[in-house]
């Protein structure tokens, strides 16, 4: 029998078996007495800032202790270890993430609420999505799209920044290192004094690039060199804040090509990919008085990605830019936004309510769009309730209406129920309706060139979807010790979903309709067992997809599973944290548009698990800390796959999951003076 596979399954086996009796034999029926082990403070959708316990939304959080433990540089290395989350590599483009199944634009990413703008290929690279400065992050599954509008069917991850707290000075500096060429260094620096505080942090990421065999010059992961620089200021109101963000970010992805050896020369053809981000966002945070919290934030995004190709003599290492137009391309889209919410929160009081609106607007330049530039504006208004008629249950009803210059778009309405049974149980109920609107590249892409003939249709439709979630808590809690289990249920429909269709095969002509639907379902469980000196989590997921598309032979579901275990034990009398982290990944199947031969197909990724290692070690008072350990300890590289073939490239009967079993170690060093509370 094929060992590895009780690699995958023997971990998750023993967990089941031996945790129910583990804890209660060390937890007894004691939920009197309180703990602090699991009090996140949220703000994802919250009417002001909210434990994880109290809100009417199921919100998983990863705050940075946890960030640092899996050593993790970037939103996908986090993600990866994460139940019921998918992570696609591509090595152009980078990173991508599916929730519950469903991926690309459906999936809404924030930072402080503002969402991130530039999507290539219908996602945002995970890759360019920095952790130096982030405190938390919060992942809301199923749709947001009451509280966030468009792209929020998926779910919803919203990175939260690290703020100033207290008075006095503060400076840091970190660096990393990784067996597979990773090598990052980042600098922080923070001043509070009256009422005024900053926070300046500057990084830089560099990756040499990987393959699994050397070939001298091309290489499966792209080398990568990435800076980022953040600052954030604050004024302390009377009643508030105010506060100033500029964030920037530059990289340069490298795509060397084969040497071409010819009598007398010898060059390569190379490709550049060069992306910039400025991100500019002023937030107002008060309370009107002891009943009324206002919320507005403005924000300013540009992002471009340019393609260069060249020519390179390999001999004199001299470079000559292409001369052909559809070899270079060139993107810029600046994306501005406002949204503000009026929340009336009095506790004890049998309903509570919110009032917000949203407007966005949307300029996309390009070579490749139709007249070169394009823009999309809408205007929003919405409104929830909270409303405790009932005794421990909380009844949150809420509405959007959107009114989008380019589509028709539906009313949105949610509903979120939380009832606490008693002091052990709650119980989650949810029906959320989302929508996502034809993104301007999906209505006015023109991209014609000897390879490619795609086409936009400006008469999309906006895909819709119906959400349904019924969730538990059990939590028992001794003065420090929390045993949670959590149980999850799931259904989702996906219509009117935007896809790519092949029009004429010897043409390559594609244009994109709304050709499909789209459903899942599934159910999740989660078991959390903590203490000072150690903790324990293990999951399971069992996901079904179906896809209907034109031409498909059968409506059937494609059921996968996902199994997660994290363990950690702490040495608190030397400051000392051992920890692991695996994840295994079932095999993979749907029906799949193949846009170069105009049929559908059956795709799949057969299963692999990822498994990872850790120490950790603090110093005086965690002014230093070090982490070091293994990262796939299983040595995953590339797995047999069947990829059908895309508008950008050729279909493919593998998949690239990982670089392979390597090391690494990081150290922090973080100093503070005059500091007070």
């Amino acid at each position: 029998m094929d060992a590895s596979r009780w690699l995958y399954k023997v971990p998750f086996l023993v967990m089941v078996i031996f945790w129910p009796v583990l804890a209660f034999c060390q937890l007894p029926p004691d939920t009197t007495a309180k703990t602090h082990l699991i009090n996140d403070v949220i703000v994802t959708g919250q009417y002001g800032e909210n434990s994880v316990s109290q809100s009417v939304y199921k919100v998983r959080v990863i705050d940075a202790k946890r960030i640092q433990l899996l050593g993790a540089n970037n939103l996908k290395d986090v993600l990866t270890n994460e139940l019921n989350v998918r992570i696609q590599n591509d090595p152009a483009l980078g990173g991508s993430m599916s929730i519950q199944g469903i991926s690309g634009q459906n999936i809404k990413i924030m930072i402080d609420g503002v969402p991130v703008v530039g999507r290539e290929g219908g996602f945002i690279d995970l890759n360019q999505l920095n952790l130096n400065n982030i405190e938390r992050i919060e992942l809301v599954e199923g749709p947001m799209s009451v509280n966030f509008g468009t792209d929020a069917l998926g779910g919803v991850i919203n990175l939260i920044t690290k703020k100033a707290t207290g008075t006095g000075y503060r400076a840091g500096v970190s660096g990393y290192y990784e067996s597979i060429g990773q090598y990052n260094m980042s600098t922080q620096f923070g001043m509070a004094k009256g009422k005024w505080s900053t926070d300046i942090q500057i990084a830089r990421n560099y990756f040499d690039g990987f393959s699994p065999v050397d070939t001298t010059r091309e290489q499966t992961w792209k080398p990568r060199m990435q800076y980022f620089a953040d600052l954030g200021i604050k004024y302390q109101l009377k009643k508030g804040t105010l506060r100033y963000t500029i964030s920037g970010f530059t990289e340069k992805v490298t795509s060397r090509g084969k040497p071409n050896i010819n009598p007398g020369s010898v060059f390569a053809r190379d490709v550049y990919f060069f992306t910039n981000r400025v991100s500019q966002s002023l937030f107002y945070d008060t309370k009107l008085n002891n009943h009324f919290h206002l919320n507005m934030v403005g924000a300013v995004n540009i992002y471009s990605r340019v393609r260069n190709t060249y020519y390179k003599n390999l001999v004199t290492l001299q470079e000559t830019m292409v001369p052909l137009s559809y070899e270079q391309d060139t993107n810029k889209v600046i994306a501005s936004m406002s949204r503000g919410t009026l929340s009336h929160n009095t506790p004890g009081r049998k309903w509570n309510y919110q009032l917000g609106y949203e407007a966005n607007h949307e300029l996309f330049n390009g070579g490749k769009i139709e007249g070169g530039q394009q823009q999309m504006w809408d205007v929003n208004a919405f409104t929830s309730m909270e409303i405790k008629a009932i005794p421990h249950m909380l009844i949150r009803p809420g509405i959007r209406a959107v009114y989008n210059n380019k589509f028709s778009a539906p009313l949105i309405p949610s509903l979120n129920i939380k009832w606490d049974v008693n002091s052990f149980t709650t119980i989650r109920a949810s029906y959320g309706k989302g929508f996502r609107a034809p993104s301007l590249k999906e209505q006015y892409l023109d991209f014609v060139d000897p390879s490619h003939n795609v086409q936009g249709n400006p008469d999309l439709k906006a895909e819709t979807q119906n959400n349904y979630q019924l969730s538990a808590l059990f939590e028992w809690k001794k003065t420090n010790k929390v045993f949670r289990i959590e149980p999850l249920l799931f259904y989702n429909h996906i219509r009117n979903r935007i896809d790519l269709m092949m029009l004429n095969a010897s043409t390559l002509e594609a244009q994109y309709f709304n050709i499909s639907d789209f459903r899942n379902r599934g159910a999740n469980l989660t078991i959390d067992y903590r203490t000072p000196s150690y903790s324990l989590v293990g999951g399971y997921a069992y996901t079904g997809i179906q896809t209907t598309l034109p031409g498909a032979p059968n409506q059937q579901y494609f059921f996968t599973h996902e199994a997660r275990i994290n363990a950690n034990y702490i040495l608190t009398k030397i400051a000392l944290t051992a920890s692991v982290f695996y994840k295994y990944n079932g095999l993979i199947r749907n029906f799949v548009y193949d846009t170069q031969t105009g049929n559908v197909v059956t795709g799949f990724i057969n299963p692999f698990g990822l498994l990872d290692a850790t120490l950790n070690k603090t110093w005086f008072n965690n002014k230093i800390t070090v982490t070091a350990g293994v990262k796939n300890i299983l040595n995953v590289m590339n797995i047999a796959a069947s990829i059908p073939s895309g508008v950008h490239s050729n279909g493919s009967n593998t998949a690239s999951i990982a670089m392979g079993r390597t090391v690494f170690v990081s150290l922090a060093m973080q100093l503070n003076w005059n500091q007070t509370k």
